[in-house]
């Protein structure tokens, strides 16, 4: 049997889903697929490509007025780990939502990418010759008000445009959440399908099935997911800790100095955030990360913008 063979046999046995039932085999096998690498790319690469630009991706986001209420008397390495955690944590569900959108695109040609701004997802319906627009998110979030608003936004563009090929298109907006929605509803001119309902348009089974289908593709995805963030995420921690420490205690984390290092001018901060890097370097470098040397060559460069790297957790907010 060939791998893809495997895949799709693997698939069908977890899901319950027999042969000729569903998606194509072939569809199947590239949806697997494709949620392995597009989770490998957004997740491993992003904490791989973070450890080098830590100072200006992570020590902007240590808020002294929450952080400091949360961690007040914690410890430099415990400090970091949380710190590290949390942006693994959100960065890990991030992707796993791209992964979720490229997931139902792979399983189901009718189902593209949509060119317009802010739109996921689109699904032109053979039968009907609707079109659906869909912003998916890969649970439930809080902001729902603003989600709605930039969606009814964005699908009035994406609707222009598809009626310049089709004047007389009939779109749907849907607003969607591929886990934790468990009731359809339609509001403020958005339908709101269940999660379950969902994956049932796209798999075109019955929810129940649709849900078992989409599950055991993510799960053979993950068994096949090689790459492991681990090093890059204790590298992480380790230049974090060693970077907010006091001058005189390598435990004590230096709550003044985050302070002026997140509000004051980068003048006032400079030769001490280039001391405190040397110092996370050093001590990098003594724990034998493989590219110890290469971000000691990278970080050299005195650029601490934010956007140096395609950070995921963007995508959620």
């Amino acid at each position: 049997m060939s791998d893809s063979d495997d895949i799709v046999a693997n698939v069908r046995r977890l899901s319950g889903v027999e042969a000729g039932t569903g998606p194509a085999d072939i569809y199947i096998a590239a949806a697997v697929k494709g949620f392995e690498e597009v989770f490998n790319y957004w997740y491993i690469r992003v904490m791989r490509d973070v450890v080098k630009k830590y100072r200006g991706v992570l020590i902007p986001r240590i808020n002294p007025f929450i952080r400091r209420l949360q961690y007040e008397g914690t410890d430099c390495p415990t400090f970091a780990s949380k710190i590290v955690e949390e942006y693994s944590n959100r960065n890990f569900v991030t992707a796993g939502g791209w992964a979720l959108e490229r997931l139902a695109r792979s399983v189901n040609p009718e189902v593209q990418k949509s060119a317009a701004t802010g739109i996921d997802l689109q699904r032109s319906d053979p039968t009907t010759s609707e079109y659906h627009l869909y912003v998916l998110k890969s649970g439930l979030v809080t902001r729902n008000s603003d989600i709605v608003s930039a969606l009814k936004r964005n699908s009035r563009f994406a609707e222009k445009l598809l009626r310049q090929s089709d004047p007389t298109a009939k779109v749907t907006m849907n607003w969607v959440i591929a886990a934790g929605k468990t009731t359809s509803t339609f509001e403020d001119g958005v339908r709101r399908p269940s999660s379950a309902e969902f994956w049932a348009e796209v798999m075109k089974l019955p929810e129940n099935e649709a849900v078992e289908l989409a599950l055991a593709i993510a799960a053979e995805a993950g068994r096949l997911i090689r790459s492991d963030a681990t090093e890059h995420i204790e590298a992480l921690q380790t230049v974090v800790s060693a970077y907010v420490a006091t001058s005189d205690h390598p435990m004590r984390v230096d709550w003044p100095f985050l302070k002026i290092r997140n509000f004051q001018p980068k003048a006032t901060w400079s030769s001490e955030d280039k001391r405190r890097h040397a110092k996370a370097l050093e001590a990098w470098m003594a724990t034998g990360y493989g590219a110890a040397k290469e971000v000691a060559i990278e970080s050299a460069a005195d650029d601490l913008t934010p956007d140096v790297i395609q950070d995921v957790e963007t995508a959620d907010e």
